[in-house]
């Protein structure tokens, strides 16, 4: 007896399997499509060492002796990178580029801070890789502004001149010389630092030229006021780190590490932060002028900025910056808006400070340290940090706490950090345009101002802390100062 199967078949049930079938093969086919995407796709984070070590030149923008800032720029930037890796760094000085370069390469170290200095990988490219370059800077020949400037390259014939130990620029030099029927004799140094070198030869007119790698040599200038470029020249020299491939996970690491500071702001907020207020051009009268009121009026007045300091938990040095902006450490000192005395106090702010006399030198300093550690913490409020905040309180000083409040605004409108000095200094000159100031609280300020105000105040800062460290006859004069740095400073 046959049975028939169709009976057994709910009508209409043979499509809808046979659908499900289908559907389930598509997700069964897309579900392996995606798993193989993933396989290939998906970057699995490399483990890195827990302590990563790096090699480094002994020069000042690595290893800085006279920068109130941090660490120094790179060392910043390497601080940046071990919060981002979790790993340790430890950082070592070497004397010279070439020494700093054999470490990577023999393996004492994972990481090469070129800093100016372009080495020859040849067959050492499969071992150490070169990273993105983050700056360049030319050759510089400096002159002795006691001996004539450079006018033609023929006056570099049978002359002597300095050099530290770098061979990439020591290249360059040779390079530009070339053409001359004559050489010049370099007396090369024994450390890729000179800055000891031109200490002394800054005082000594007997060499009347020297050759330097400028992105070192800017942070020296202001100490340095008888050394005055006259030319640069060649190509110029690169900034960069280079790294071990045999270093698990640093090569991949480095790149997003560069990649994430370019982007987010990190690096020029760096730059800003150790390199934004050294001027263009420095005015060498005015180094002049500096140190010899350092020596002459600065010893007057150090007893009361001393005692206002230590009260109101500031750096010394920092206050005698403002000072000197203020009034050159002039006690009758008078601006064309009618503010007075050695901090430059408006009638109305000192009767609110309780200064009964803005000429009488510890009133007046006492009260302008008064105002300052006020602003500070109206800056504060806004949950502005480090030396940000300073920054933004010297502005307020100069200004006026609405304004700075107002470039804050403006900042955050334009979609930039508005609690960074670095935006603010670009957002303030906007505000003499009445395209912007009119849709502010506070109005028109003068904002180039509040800008060349505060890059004054932090070069002076700049100069008054390096002084105080270097030899010198105005070493004494500042030493007082820095014993009160509070602690936590900035």
């Amino acid at each position: 007896m046959s049975i028939d199967s169709n009976k057994n078949t709910i009508p209409g049930e043979a499509p809808y399997r046979e659908l499900f079938r289908q559907i389930f093969n598509v997700v069964l086919y897309l579900s392996i499509v995606f798993f193989i995407y993933l396989i290939f796709t998906t970057k699995y984070e490399i483990p890195l060492p827990s302590t990563i070590r790096v090699a480094a030149p002994g020069i000042e923008r690595i290893f800085p002796t006279v920068s109130p800032w941090g660490p120094g720029f790179e060392q910043d930037l390497l601080r940046e990178y071990g919060k981002m890796t979790g790993s340790k760094i430890k950082i070592k000085s070497y004397p010279t580029h070439e020494a700093a370069f054999n470490a990577i390469k023999k393996g004492r170290a994972d990481i090469f801070l070129g800093a100016g200095y372009t080495p020859r990988l040849n067959g050492l490219s499969i071992f150490i890789k070169p990273c993105r370059v983050y700056e360049k800077s030319p050759a510089t020949l400096l002159h002795h502004t006691l001996r004539y400037e450079l006018r033609t390259p023929y006056e570099l014939c049978d002359q002597t001149i300095s050099s530290p130990k770098n061979s990439n620029l020591i290249n360059i030099f040779k390079e530009y010389t070339h053409k001359l029927s004559c050489q010049a004799t370099l007396v090369v140094g024994s450390k890729a630092s000179n800055f000891k070198n031109l200490l002394k030869y800054n005082d000594d007119k007997n060499m009347r030229f020297h050759l330097v790698e400028t992105g070192n040599f800017v942070q020296l200038q202001p100490f340095l006021d008888k050394l005055m470029p006259t030319e640069t020249f060649g190509k110029d020299l690169t900034y960069r780190w280079y790294c071990r491939t045999d270093v698990p996970g640093l090569s991949a690491s480095l790149n997003k590490f560069w990649g994430k500071i370019s982007s987010n702001g990190t690096l020029n907020e760096k730059r800003e932060l150790y390199f934004g207020f050294l001027p263009e051009d420095t005015d060498f009268y005015e180094l002049y002028l500096i140190r010899e009121d350092i020596r002459q009026k600065l010893p007057l007045y150090t007893k009361y900025i001393l005692k206002a300091a230590k009260k109101y938990k500031l750096d010394p040095m920092f206050a005698a910056a403002v000072m000197y902006q203020e009034s050159r450490f002039d006690p009758l000192a008078r601006s064309k808006t009618g503010v007075r005395g050695l901090m430059q106090l408006t009638n109305s702010t000192a009767g609110l400070l309780g200064v009964s006399s803005r000429l009488d030198p510890e009133q007046s300093t006492m009260g302008g340290i008064i105002y300052l550690k006020k602003l500070w913490k109206w800056i504060g409020r806004r949950n502005v940090k480090g030396w940000n905040r300073w920054f933004l309180t010297l502005a307020a000083y100069n200004q006026g706490l609405g304004h700075v409040h107002d470039a804050m605004d403006v900042a955050r409108f334009m979609k930039k950090p508005p609690k960074s000095w670095r935006s603010l200094k670009q957002v303030f000159p906007l505000l003499t345009r009445r395209k912007y100031h009119t849709k502010t609280r506070y109005g028109y300020t003068r904002g180039y101002e509040a800008v060349d105000y505060v890059d004054s105040v932090r070069y002076y800062y700049y100069i008054f802390k390096g002084l105080a460290v270097i030899p010198g006859p105005e070493k004494k004069y500042l030493a007082p100062l820095t014993a009160g740095v509070p602690a936590g400073w900035p």
